[in-house]
């Protein structure tokens, strides 16, 4: 695996020959997420490469959902996977919702492997 390190939460690593943006939102509040989301969009629309998001001990606030709203659709013509670690029941239902509006190809998955896995296939 290679990397490079944008912020200790934003990087695109290297598996399988392959490059994919890792965002970590672990433990993250509100603001930090909005940020994140908006410096994950800048890279995507930069680079155009898949990626893969740590949810783990986080909350999908009406705020920050505004954003990762505005994220999908900005990069849905850009990037044609991402995967999602992290996700409880309630976050199912919000990415079922936007699976269903915006017919993105993101999928959650139990551990990083997994989600390596479908991200470099």
């Amino acid at each position: 695996m290679n990397m490079v390190v944008m912020t200790d939460r934003l990087r695109i690593e290297r598996y399988n020959n392959k490059d994919i943006i890792f965002v970590d939102y672990r433990g993250l509040k509100e603001k930090e997420m909005i940020e994140l989301v908006m410096r994950h969009q800048k890279l995507t629309e930069e680079t155009r490469l898949p990626f893969l998001a740590d949810f783990h001990e986080t909350f999908a606030t009406p705020g920050y959902m505004l954003h990762a709203k505005e994220f999908v659709k900005a990069t849905r013509p850009l990037i044609n996977k991402g995967a999602l670690l992290g996700i409880d029941i309630v976050k199912a239902w919000i990415l079922k919702g936007i699976l269903l509006t915006y017919g993105v190809n993101y999928k959650s998955f139990p551990s990083k492997e997994d989600a390596i896995e479908f991200l470099t296939e």
